[in-house]
């Protein structure tokens, strides 16, 4: 399927991959009352403290990402390598199909489960691109 009210910057890039959310019309509404049994509550706080432990981790890699770009004396150099030039482009696609998916809904929620893993591969991928 072709999209043909893209923008320019992204064309040539797949537009397909699937990130895990959904825009919809409104936030997403639980059918029932929860039942709260307090067996899951201890597995929760286990599966809480997992979350946490992700975040930081996800937190402590976008603090290293931004150490190295604090690094740099000025983000405008020419970039004069071909190879620099290509691994440049890789990483547009990685980024910008994601953003563009984020934001090609004008709805105001986005149902986004399971979204840890999915931004992480993410990560995963910018960072093998950009410590090679």
């Amino acid at each position: 399927m072709v999209e043909h009210n893209i923008p320019d910057y992204m064309r040539g890039f797949d537009l397909n991959e699937d990130y895990g959310f959904t825009p919809v019309s409104e936030k997403p509404v639980v059918e029932t009352a929860p039942v709260i049994d307090p067996k899951a509550i201890e597995s929760n706080k286990v599966e809480l403290s997992k979350i946490k432990t992700d975040v930081t981790s996800i937190k402590s890699m976008m603090s290293e990402i931004m150490d190295i770009v604090n690094e740099k004396e000025t983000i405008t150099k020419e970039v004069a390598s071909a190879e620099t030039l290509q691994r440049f482009k890789e990483i547009e696609k990685v980024i910008l199909p994601f953003l563009y998916n984020l934001s090609k809904s004008d709805e105001p929620y986005i149902h986004w489960p399971n979204r840890g893993p999915i931004i992480k591969a993410q990560i995963d991928k910018i960072l093998k691109l950009t410590r090679q």
